[in-house]
């Protein structure tokens, strides 16, 4: 192969995306995985043939002077642990955070990021432009008749709660890859580690300190998830009413408590702590917090079950501060009449001695945050991605020049020996010119492609903005069960029902119709039937409403 036809090659790769920074991005295998949330847990892991934690600490961060707390436990950590790289995985604290699994007509992939945040706009309490978001689709299902519909997992936050704690870790001199919440954790830990077949369905119970919620799997992906109004604290709380005995009145401390719930747990045999307080006493105290945290397990299952129609859940795992509370998964399991285990991944990481069991045992979700994290949920903002991008291009564009001089200067010998120097000047000129020749017809080519995507786009109804139209005209006693477009005719029909018992549905559908008219989306609107039917256990009124496209 001569130069010519290397040169060639390399210019085949530059035009391939993302190919020349995939040959020279070297694979990052070491990460500080940073946890702010009720306390700051700092965890440095490394990947080789085995997930190995070298350093964990956990940090109680109080509201005052909490990110100079933050900064000065990160350098701390990275000194300690002599820890040579700046590469994080960052899971923050957001009060605004929301999970919700929600189901979409199949949309163009660049329509499809809108389409979700205009389904979510209702559960949230911030503007939509200062959203960041991110999904997975769990599946893709084709109805009867012929139409497509996502089942879609999505986490959405404001932007500014992201923002701030990703700024910090920049201030430490880090670099934040990815921001991620814990049910995608357990998702990678699961389809690594739990799961031994694709096709069982495992639950996750995440019991700490201050949250609880419950999260469903199947296939190796994260089905459902649900928050529950119960945590440790809160039955470390039940433990500090006065409680009268034979001995008079007793009362136990927060440190007893705390002692009580991590030493006797759900107390299984006789016993009494420090001649305070029996097993049967402790027992009585903290099962009202149990029986409502069966309950809330019990009703999440049977939503699960009714709503998505995905079956029985083969085991449900506790995790979570929980792990360290003797017994209650015996309790949980005699109570909800089903397999209910404890996480534990002893045999399938290499730990550092000087790091305690228990304590990684309740931050295992974290861990899950690190693996494949490229393929993980990812709520970075963008200003911080397009960062990482420009330094990568940069450290590529080196070695493409580096690379580009190496070439030519092979070149330069081979043609000195063969032909002199007279002839290799005018095969270097002879090769910049077809290699210039070359680049204007690709110049031409791309150009001749953008115009006609262009023209191809310019013909495609704005699908979302028609939908946000629809549903700014509409109202409240509008329900639509069928909204088709052709767009090849640019014609439409809109379909549905109407409660017809407060109102005379065929003046709201009347001024529906005129509403569509009088915006710039459609024309010639039209009700083809209204027809009245009583079999939705109230009257309603059926209605199919033709338009055309403007």
């Amino acid at each position: 192969m001569d130069f010519k036809q290397i040169l060639q090659k390399l210019q085949n790769l530059k035009f391939q995306k993302g190919a020349f920074n995939n040959l020279f991005s070297k694979k990052i295998n070491s990460f500080i995985i940073v946890d702010i949330g009720y306390e700051l847990t700092l965890i440095s892991i490394e990947f080789k043939s085995h997930v190995i934690v070298n350093g964990l600490k956990k940090i109680k961060l109080e509201t005052y002077k909490k990110d100079e707390v933050i900064l000065s436990s990160l350098r701390d950590f990275i000194k300690t642990n002599n820890i040579r790289h700046n590469n994080v995985i960052l899971k923050p604290s957001l009060d605004s955070l929301l999970i919700k699994r929600i189901q979409l007509p199949a949309l163009p992939d660049d329509e499809l990021a809108e389409a979700i945040k205009w389904q979510l706009k209702e559960d949230i309490s911030f503007d939509l432009s200062a959203a960041v978001m991110d999904f997975s689709i769990i599946k893709k299902t084709t109805k009867e008749d012929g139409s497509k519909t996502l089942d879609i997992i999505c986490a959405i936050a404001q932007e500014q709660e992201v923002k701030h704690q990703v700024a910090l870790l920049k201030q430490a001199g880090l670099t934040c890859l990815s921001v991620g919440v814990l049910p995608f954790g357990y998702e990678k830990l699961i389809e690594r580690y739990l799961a031994p077949k694709e096709e069982v369905s495992l639950g996750i119970l995440h019991l700490s300190d201050n949250i609880c919620y419950i999260s469903f799997f199947k296939n190796n992906k994260l089905q459902f998830y649900r928050e529950l109004p119960i945590s440790v604290d809160k039955l470390k709380d039940s433990l500090k009413g006065a409680l009268v005995s034979h001995k008079g009145r007793v009362e136990l401390s927060a440190e007893e408590a705390d002692e009580v719930i991590s030493k006797i747990g759900v107390p299984e045999s006789d016993t009494v702590y420090k001649d305070k307080i029996s097993s049967s006493q402790i027992l009585a105290m903290i099962r009202p917090i149990l029986e409502r945290l069966v309950m809330e397990v019990r009703r999440s299952l049977s939503y699960y079950d009714s709503q998505f129609s995905s079956g029985i859940i083969n085991k449900v795992f506790i995790a979570g501060s929980s792990l360290t509370i003797p017994n209650i998964d015996k309790f949980l399991a005699k109570e909800l009449s089903m397999d209910i285990g404890k996480i534990s991944l002893k045999d399938k990481l290499m730990v550092s001695s000087s790091i305690n069991p228990e304590s990684l045992s309740e931050v295992y979700a974290n861990l899950g945050l690190a693996i494949d994290y490229q393929q993980n949920l990812n709520l970075l903002p963008y200003e911080f991605r397009t960062e990482k991008i420009e330094k990568l291009e940069k450290v590529s564009l080196r070695w493409v020049v580096i690379l580009a001089i190496l070439l030519l200067a092979v070149s330069f010998l081979f043609t000195k020996v063969r032909i002199g120097a007279y002839q290799r000047r005018l095969d270097n000129a002879k090769l910049h010119l077809e290699t210039l020749s070359a680049l204007k017809h690709l110049k031409v080519k791309i150009d001749e492609l953008n115009n006609f995507v262009n023209d191809i786009r310019k013909s495609e109804p704005p699908v979302s903005l028609i939908f946000k139209k629809i549903s700014n005209i509409a109202s409240n006693e509008l329900f639509f069960s069928n909204f088709s477009i052709n767009a090849d005719s640019k014609t439409g029909t809109v379909s549905g029902f109407i409660k017809s018992s407060n109102k005379n549905p065929d003046a709201v559908l009347t001024k529906f119709v005129r509403d569509m008219e009088n915006s710039r989306y459609f024309s010639d609107a039209t009700i083809d039937n209204v027809k009245k039917d009583t079999g939705y256990g109230f009257d309603v009124a059926e209605f199919n409403i033709s338009f055309k496209l403007n």
